[in-house]
């Protein structure tokens, strides 16, 4: 199982018209089976944390990080550049 970091974002407009993305919150995942499983439960927590009934509500899009494991009590390499190379960003769908 892997543990990944979901972090939401907005994507808000300064005066000049420039678009910045902001990070409302980011919530960890510490076992998922898939990258899926991990997203859709972040989305429910990140949800219940902000008191809303649908994560859209108080974000825009999200970006999935995978995080590195600690093994044998070792603690992670503090350069986490590959992992953020591999991190995703999804839009929600439009229904």
């Amino acid at each position: 199982m892997t543990a990944y970091r979901v972090s939401f974002f907005n994507e808000l407009t300064n005066s000049r018209g420039t678009l910045y993305k902001v990070c409302q919150r980011s919530v960890e995942i510490r076992t998922a089976r898939t990258l899926d499983r991990a997203v859709e439960a972040a989305k429910k927590r990140f949800a219940r944390l902000e008191h809303v009934g649908e994560w859209r509500l108080h974000a825009r899009l999200f970006e999935v990080e995978p995080l590195a494991e600690a093994q044998d009590g070792v603690a992670p390499a503090a350069d986490t550049t590959a992992a953020r190379g591999a991190a995703r960003i999804r839009r929600p769908s439009r229904k």
